[in-house]
């Protein structure tokens, strides 16, 4: 369940999202619009040109702000899916590396490795929507570490291929750990301030067109509306992809699966991945 307003606007569809906030926050601008334009004298809204210097210079910053928190959400979504890509490869990788032990030494590490893929898409992909994990994964990787270790004690060649095995595992290892930590992080004070940073932000886009200055009314309302609906997607959008596990952006565990299906094939045709 989302705990905050980030959480609860990453899980929810776009489109609905975006109506939610979008016509309360257009009939509001309209308002405040006819407000201002009611009680400030129209001499000074045309002639007030400081003002105007002032409230454009505003909207200025306030539009490269909603930009860099777009790019950084668009940069970080990109690479949890550069993240959860190498994960799987690594685990294809370390399959291949640990079926050159020797029949004694490789024991049970083929189906440890393929517990893991299952624990990580079955149980830990429907945790990670807001940053949670599961111990079972953690569990998972720990024996295949173990496994590894006890592995390299059979041999001089075996202790060479558990040297590899290990520097792969401990890839998954970190590949992981970034994994686990998509989105704001774990706890809720981060993403709580952040939400209310985000209302700010939104309330800021809704007042800004009260102060765009025109002596038309309907162009003001038009210009107005069209910058609420400009902010306010922009925002959605952000947050969407700031949770790269929830919503409709949400990352599926189709490399987990290809993996597990291959290593799952192995046996039955020989085949490397």
């Amino acid at each position: 369940m989302a705990s905050n307003f980030l959480e609860w606007l990453a899980e929810t569809p776009f489109l609905a999202a975006f109506l939610l906030l979008a016509i309360p926050g257009i009939l509001i601008s309209v308002l405040g619009i006819l407000l201002v334009r009611a009680f400030y004298p129209s001499e000074y809204r045309i002639t007030g040109t400081a003002a105007q210097a002032k409230i454009n210079y505003m909207a200025e910053i306030y539009a490269v702000m909603i930009g860099l928190f777009l790019v950084s959400a668009f940069e970080q979504y990109q690479d949890m899916q550069t993240t959860v890509r190498n994960e799987a490869l690594a685990l294809r990788a370390l399959s291949q590396t640990t079926a050159q032990f020797s029949p004694s030494a490789q024991g049970a590490l083929p189906d440890l490795i393929q517990d893991y893929l299952r624990t990580v898409i079955e149980e830990e992909w429907p945790l990670l929507k807001f940053g949670d994990e599961s111990q079972a994964a953690q569990v998972d990787l720990d024996r295949i570490f173990a496994g590894i270790a006890e592995a390299g004690r059979y041999s001089a060649e075996d202790r060479g291929i558990a040297v590899q095995a290990q520097q792969i595992a401990t890839q998954v290892l970190t590949r992981r750990a970034e994994r686990v930590t998509n989105g704001p992080g774990n706890g809720d004070a981060l993403p709580n301030m952040l939400s209310s940073v985000l209302i700010i932000l939104t309330l800021v886009a809704i007042a800004l067109p009260w102060f765009v200055y025109t002596p038309y009314a309907i162009v003001h309302i038009l210009l107005g509306t069209a910058l609420v609906v400009v902010f306010i997607s922009l925002i959605t959008l952000a947050v969407k992809m700031l949770y790269p596990f929830a919503g409709e952006l949400m990352l599926q565990p189709d490399d987990f699966v290809a993996a597990l299906q291959t290593l799952t094939d192995l046996p039955k045709n020989g085949t490397t991945p």
